[in-house]
């Protein structure tokens, strides 16, 4: 079978996703495509199908790198030395998988030469066959904190240093980073966002023609893929040659200043950081002009190009084709304004050309598949602009409060501070994480290969013993899965008393989505207990779900705080993130399964402590106890903090100071 990637040109749809890709294979200086939108709509699919479109490059032969023979000053040690044999290998889509180690995303020891050659040499990793390729992460957004570090060091300087097992080495990564993400699990890290030139929504093809030929190609590909890759051979092929010829045009292109210059003010207006926005649109607007084979950039190259590299990026305004137009119009006429302004009263005459004219007269070739189309939709910038400041407002307001909370006031009683899980830089338990030093076995199975020839060699001899081998201590960035345990029984909800518990619960969600860390929502009553939001990174998105609670009936606290456990306890199982349970109660369970309620709600609470959980117990609201401090006895059960925050008007405001010195804890 000769190709099982599905054409490029057979893509019903995604025309903005196809164009951005296109003119990356154009001009690989434009900084990759970040590719935002929900499952199933084909992002990935075009990406892979990319790769057949892409040109060969001329390498040197048996480098590992890639290296450029024309460019020997970026080129690896052993190609900037001794005469060069030249190879033309085919451009890749390089594929970094989620779960990948950092041993093989930036290369490790070869262990091969170095048992029997006795040389320390570098097994290349997946940036060094991206150099000059395209790296494709997809769910980029779901990737480990030091892998995202390592890309950020490869895409600022083009070059990975590796440092793996007593080897320092450098080599040439420059790369097309291409990224796909579905918005629901997570965002992006801000500093590599920024690093991708192009950001892209697509959404579902909602058009029942189009939604037809895309089940028909699906199938059709499936029954016979030779049979319909050849369908489409002759459409790739003239895509091909295209490319071909507008990267080898792009050099010749030229930008006039006064375009230079509408860029410039359309970035200000949008309240661009940096400039690495303004740098890409400008190489974006190239790449199109060239590939409409014209040596001249026009004014509509720069409204596409603004379109697909400001059009994610700015949250709170949308940069589709009317506000795009709207925004350039109005930069142009701040340009005429200030040239009015500056000439003397006294010069009349004819003011000269326009800044259109003079333009060469080449007849532009079909535009990048989607070029012209009408169908992009969006707020205007106004409207958007007043409520992005609305929502910015509202977001800052409550933290200005949280300023005035003594949070020590409020503590009633200190958690039992454990050892460090949480952090930037804390030991790892699997084989992800940078490798920082060796020690001996404790059954991790991840083997310090320097570490073991270390010690072998330490006795005189090549054959390594039982009592040589070595393992990796790793650090990475550890982060915390969260179960909220809210009490959403009738003893706690009275209009005011409710709205003060999803306030609660929606200030959590953004506490753990500013951390990173996963949130789940547990909320009891009745009877028994349930899951309101399951393990996640992005539970904003479910704030419909937190609206919609309904509320009454009696307590179950032992329930909720059991149903609760067996949440982290999966999430111990099956990653990395520190469990922590938050119970949210006024401290009066009224029903249990088989004795006293609140006695079994102690007794479930004991359990956290004796499976090392860190837990917080909070009241926010003031209940007829009779004398008795439930809470508190749960707290002293558990081994977790207690806060009382019933005479604040608002306790959601105390959430991120709470958060803050609990996080210190664990």
């Amino acid at each position: 079978m000769k190709n099982l990637i599905f054409p490029f040109t057979a893509i019903v749809g995604q025309e903005r996703v196809k164009k951005a890709l296109i003119l990356n294979a154009i001009n690989p200086r434009i900084g990759g495509v970040l590719i935002k939108g929900d499952k199933g709509t084909g992002k990935t699919t075009a990406v892979r199908a990319l790769a057949d479109l892409l040109p060969s490059l001329r390498t040197v032969k048996g480098c590992p790198f890639n290296c450029d023979p024309d460019e020997p000053e970026e080129a690896c040690e052993v190609c900037r030395s001794g005469d060069l044999e030249v190879e033309y290998r085919k451009m890749r889509v390089v594929e970094l998988p989620l779960g990948a180690t950092e041993d093989r995303v930036v290369g490790s020891l070869d262990i091969g030469k170095a048992l029997t050659e006795g040389i320390k040499a570098l097994e290349p990793g997946i940036l060094a066959e991206a150099n000059r390729n395209i790296l494709y992460v997809d769910e980029i957004n779901l990737l480990d904190d030091h892998l995202v570090d390592v890309l950020l060091d490869a895409a600022a300087y083009g070059v990975n240093t590796v440092e793996r097992e007593g080897i320092s080495l450098q080599h040439p990564s420059r790369f097309i980073l291409v990224g796909t993400m579905n918005p629901a699990e997570g965002e992006l890290r801000p500093q590599l966002s920024d690093r991708i030139g192009i950001h892209i929504n697509v959404g579902t093809v909602t058009d029942i023609r189009q939604r037809i030929l895309i089940m028909k190609r699906r199938d059709e590909f499936e029954d016979d893929p030779e049979g319909f890759v050849e369908r489409f051979a002759e459409s790739q092929r003239e895509l091909r040659e295209r490319i071909m010829e507008a990267r080898k045009l792009l050099p010749a292109v030229t930008i006039d200043d006064d375009l230079l210059e509408l860029i410039a003010r359309v970035c200000v207006d949008a309240g661009v950081d940096g400039h690495r926005s303004d740098i890409a649109i400008v190489r974006t607007s190239k790449a199109i002009a060239a590939f409409n084979g014209r040596r001249r950039v026009r004014e509509e190259d720069v409204e596409d190009a603004i379109i697909l590299v400001l059009g994610e990026r700015i949250p709170g305004r949308t940069y589709n084709r009317e506000n795009t137009r709207r925004e350039m119009q109005r930069a142009r006429e701040e340009m005429e304004r200030e040239r009015e302004s500056e000439e003397p009263e006294s010069e009349s005459g004819d003011s000269g050309s326009g800044p259109g004219e003079g333009e060469d007269d080449e007849t532009p070739a079909e535009g990048p598949p989607g070029e012209g189309s009408s169908g992009d939709s969006g707020a205007s910038p106004a409207a958007s602009s007043l409520g992005a400041l609305a929502a910015d407002v509202e977001g800052r307001e409550p933290e200005t409060q949280d300023m005035d909370v003594d949070i020590k006031k409020l503590l009633r009683i200190r958690g039992k501070k454990k050892e460090r899980l949480y952090g930037s830089r804390v030991e790892s338990k699997t084989t992800k994480g940078r490798y920082v030093k060796s020690r001996f076995p404790r059954g991790s199975g991840d083997v310090a290969v320097d570490a073991t020839l270390r010690a072998a060699a330490s006795r005189g001899e090549l054959k390594i013993e039982p009592g040589d081998i070595r393992e990796k201590i790793r650090k990475h960035g550890a982060r915390a899965s969260i179960v909220l345990v809210v009490d959403i029984s009738g003893s706690m909800f009275s209009e005011k008393k409710a709205a003060r518990v999803k306030g609660l619960i929606e200030r959590f969600i953004e506490d753990a989505q500013r951390h990173k860390d996963r949130i789940s929502v547990v909320g009891f009553r009745g009877r028994d207990a349930k899951v309101i939001i399951p393990s996640t990174a992005r539970a904003s998105s479910f704030r419909d779900t937190v609206d919609s609670i309904r509320v009454g009936g009696t307590t179950p606290m032992a329930q909720g705080i059991k149903r609760g456990l067996e949440i982290l306890r999966e999430e111990k199982r099956h990653s990395e993130y520190v469990p922590f349970m938050v119970i949210l109660s006024d401290g009066m369970p009224n029903v249990g399964v088989e004795r006293n309620p609140k006695r079994e709600a102690v007794e479930a609470a004991a359990r956290l402590r004796e499976e090392d959980i860190p837990s917080v117990i909070i009241n926010f609201e003031q209940g007829s106890r009779g004398g008795r401090d439930l809470n508190m006895e749960i707290a002293l059960a558990s081994g977790g903090s207690y806060y009382d925050l019933h005479d604040l008007e608002d306790p959601s405001i105390a959430v991120p100071g709470i958060m803050k010195r609990e996080r210190e804890m664990f």
